[in-house]
């Protein structure tokens, strides 16, 4: 079987995770993607941990299997019409900056259109193209604050807590790559091109719908209950006896009623203030208390075997050294040991896709910077090496 995305060239212009990483998805699967950077780098590869080569590990976890050129199209205006020869002669053109950046640069779906009408312009902003935010910048968490996600995260006395795992940026990066897959499949249908435009901001409200629209239409408004879950109990953090925490949740009824059965409590079964999934929320107190009485007698090795025997869901909170070596991230391939050549095996981030027939996924390891200059403007838009020298000596690249 071909790669599902065989054929299709992605010029990625995307900064950080967003867009990038929709880019990353969407090479996964057989499309060419070309990383367009300053020849200097951009700062996704600089910000935070980094190893011998100076790359940081967003970088190193968004960068696979792509190529990368350097182009300095921000400034430089000779390089600017090589991007928009290289629009010419692809299918996607993927970028998150802003709706003002884009057109004080040149880059608007507008300009890019006339320059190729089958082009699939994604644009992931951090605010939308309309409205009075839409110049405004941001970054995952300022999505979450404004999504009202900060404002119920955390415990009871605490403070507004962000989630320091970016899920609206990885988020955004699935709905970008469905969008241009979306796309893609539609022009083939028409031969037309079209925008497709997704937001932080739209990410972030959509993953906290439930908590808006229940204040909206009841006034109800959630509050902060730390790892407990609204409107399901048991569901919370309970220590064991050897003081590790485990995660359990009993969200439906036929949970609740095998976890009654496990610790010999069939006769919560039968009280009518504990019917539903809302009145156990009620009693939620009550219920954990139960909860941490059972753990507390157990360590955690045989909770989890009870817990396993009794199928409910269930975990062991870890630590960040047991991830990657636990079994099950291990066969769903979710962290893998990429070979980076000179850097030796790095652990990075696997494809979270799957599919029943599609060849390898990850075949490429994140590129140096300007790594495929030489391939991308000497075989694809035919300057020869000469002109590739003085590119670089006049800055262009």
């Amino acid at each position: 079987m071909k790669p599902i995305f065989e054929g299709i060239r992605v010029l990625d212009l995307g900064r950080f995770v967003a867009a990038p990483f929709a880019a990353t998805l969407l090479a996964d699967f057989g499309a060419e993607v070309i990383r367009v950077e300053r020849s200097q780098g951009e700062e996704d590869r600089y910000v935070g941990l980094p190893i011998a080569s100076g790359d940081t590990f967003t970088y190193l976890n968004i960068g696979r299997n792509k190529k990368a050129i350097s182009l300095n199209f921000m400034t430089n205006k000779t390089a600017l019409q090589i991007l928009m020869e290289l629009t010419g002669k692809s299918d996607v053109f993927l970028h998150n900056f802003s709706p003002g950046a884009v057109k004080r640069i040149g880059i608007d779906y507008e300009k890019i259109r006339t320059v190729n009408p089958r082009i699939i312009y994604a644009e992931s902003s951090a605010f939308g193209s309309t409205g009075p935010y839409a110049e405004r910048l941001g970054f995952d968490q300022i999505a979450q604050a404004i999504s009202g996600a900060m404002e119920i995260t955390g415990f009871e006395d605490s403070p507004p807590v962000r989630e320091h795992v970016p899920y609206v940026d990885f988020s955004t990066a699935a709905l970008t790559a469905f969008g241009i897959a979306s796309a893609l499949f539609q022009r083939t249908l028409t031969g037309k091109g079209m925008k497709v435009e997704t937001s932080l901001l739209k990410t972030a409200v959509a993953t906290n719908c439930m908590a808006i629209s229940e204040y909206e239409v009841t006034g109800k408004k959630r509050t902060r209950i730390g790892n407990r879950s609204w409107y399901a109990s048991p569901a919370d953090t309970y220590r064991t006896k050897d003081g590790r925490w485990l995660y359990l949740s009993t969200v439906t009824k036929g949970l609740f009623l095998r976890w009654c059965r496990l610790i010999k409590r069939e006769d919560l079964l039968d009280r009518p203030d504990l019917a539903t999934e809302y009145d156990r929320f009620q009693h939620r107190d009550e219920l954990d208390a139960l909860v941490r009485e059972w753990m507390a007698e157990r360590s955690s090795e045989e909770a989890q075997s009870e817990l396993r025997q009794a199928r409910l869901p269930y975990c062991l909170v870890y630590d960040l050294p047991h991830v990657a070596r636990d079994p099950q991230v291990i066969s769903e391939e979710a962290m893998i040991d990429l070979d980076c050549g000179e850097l030796g095996k790095l652990t990075l981030c696997g494809t979270p896709i799957r599919f029943s027939a599609a060849p390898k996924a990850i075949k490429l390891p994140p590129p140096r910077v300007g790594e495929h200059n030489k391939d991308i403007y000497c075989s694809l838009l035919g300057y020869s090496e000469e002109a590739l020298v003085k590119l670089k000596e006049e800055g262009v690249i």
